[in-house]
Protein backbone atom coordinates (compact mmCIF):
# COMPACT_ATOMS: atom_id res chain seq x y z
CA UNK A 1 0.00 0.00 0.00
CA UNK A 2 1.59 3.15 -0.70
CA UNK A 3 0.62 6.21 2.00
CA UNK A 4 1.10 8.64 -0.34
CA UNK A 5 -1.97 8.23 -1.58
CA UNK A 6 -3.13 10.18 2.12
CA UNK A 7 -0.95 12.88 1.20
CA UNK A 8 3.06 13.75 2.12
CA UNK A 9 2.94 14.20 5.66
CA UNK A 10 0.49 11.98 7.73
CA UNK A 11 -0.88 14.28 10.43
CA UNK A 12 -4.82 14.18 10.74
CA UNK A 13 -6.83 12.02 12.62
CA UNK A 14 -9.09 10.73 10.00
CA UNK A 15 -6.57 9.93 7.90
CA UNK A 16 -4.89 8.04 10.50
CA UNK A 17 -8.31 6.10 11.05
CA UNK A 18 -8.06 5.66 6.87
CA UNK A 19 -4.85 4.24 7.09
CA UNK A 20 -4.94 2.11 9.80
CA UNK A 21 -8.36 0.41 7.90
CA UNK A 22 -6.86 -0.09 4.94
CA UNK A 23 -4.04 -1.93 6.76
CA UNK A 24 -6.06 -4.13 9.11
CA UNK A 25 -8.11 -5.21 6.04
CA UNK A 26 -5.39 -5.77 4.34
CA UNK A 27 -3.73 -8.18 6.85
CA UNK A 28 -6.90 -9.70 6.60
CA UNK A 29 -6.17 -11.01 3.45
CA UNK A 30 -2.16 -11.23 3.08
CA UNK A 31 0.09 -12.76 5.16
CA UNK A 32 2.40 -9.55 4.60
CA UNK A 33 1.34 -6.00 4.45
CA UNK A 34 3.91 -3.56 2.59
CA UNK A 35 3.75 -0.41 3.10
CA UNK A 36 5.24 1.86 0.96
CA UNK A 37 6.63 5.67 2.25
CA UNK A 38 7.97 6.63 -0.78
CA UNK A 39 7.67 10.77 -1.19
CA UNK A 40 5.84 10.61 2.82
CA UNK A 41 8.37 13.64 4.43
CA UNK A 42 6.76 12.97 8.01
CA UNK A 43 4.58 12.12 10.25
CA UNK A 44 2.43 13.63 13.18
CA UNK A 45 3.05 11.25 16.50
CA UNK A 46 0.41 10.91 17.49
CA UNK A 47 -0.82 9.50 14.03
CA UNK A 48 2.21 7.20 14.56
CA UNK A 49 0.96 5.55 18.08
CA UNK A 50 -2.89 5.74 16.31
CA UNK A 51 -1.40 3.32 13.82
CA UNK A 52 1.52 1.58 13.94
CA UNK A 53 1.48 1.33 18.53
CA UNK A 54 -1.96 -0.27 17.72
CA UNK A 55 -1.24 -2.42 15.50
CA UNK A 56 2.02 -3.26 17.72
CA UNK A 57 -0.24 -3.72 20.74
CA UNK A 58 -2.40 -5.82 18.31
CA UNK A 59 0.55 -7.92 16.67
CA UNK A 60 2.63 -8.21 19.38
CA UNK A 61 6.02 -7.92 18.37
CA UNK A 62 7.25 -10.66 16.70
CA UNK A 63 3.90 -10.60 14.45
CA UNK A 64 4.31 -6.74 14.42
CA UNK A 65 7.87 -7.65 12.57
CA UNK A 66 6.77 -10.27 10.48
CA UNK A 67 3.65 -9.42 8.67
CA UNK A 68 4.46 -5.43 7.90
CA UNK A 69 7.09 -4.70 5.66
CA UNK A 70 8.02 -1.31 5.60
CA UNK A 71 9.56 0.47 2.27
CA UNK A 72 11.70 3.65 1.54
CA UNK A 73 11.07 4.86 5.14
CA UNK A 74 13.20 7.79 5.62
CA UNK A 75 15.54 7.61 9.44
CA UNK A 76 12.56 10.37 10.31
CA UNK A 77 9.77 8.93 10.09
CA UNK A 78 10.99 5.36 11.29
CA UNK A 79 11.98 7.65 14.48
CA UNK A 80 8.47 8.68 14.23
CA UNK A 81 6.89 5.26 14.31
CA UNK A 82 9.31 4.32 17.08
CA UNK A 83 8.14 6.90 19.29
CA UNK A 84 4.57 6.32 18.64
CA UNK A 85 5.06 2.44 19.57
CA UNK A 86 6.43 3.39 22.75
CA UNK A 87 4.20 6.11 23.58
CA UNK A 88 1.55 3.45 22.89
CA UNK A 89 3.60 0.53 25.25
CA UNK A 90 3.96 3.66 27.87
CA UNK A 91 -0.25 4.75 27.86
CA UNK A 92 -0.92 0.10 28.18
CA UNK A 93 1.41 -0.47 30.83
CA UNK A 94 -0.12 2.71 32.74
CA UNK A 95 -3.61 2.04 31.48
CA UNK A 96 -3.78 5.74 29.66
CA UNK A 97 -5.21 6.41 26.86
CA UNK A 98 -6.21 9.56 24.36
Amino acid sequence: MKLSNYGYIISDKSVGDQILKEVESLLLKNHVVTIDFDNIKSMATFCAKQIFGFLYLKLKSEQFYERLSFKNVNDDVKLLIRIGIQNALEEEETGLSD
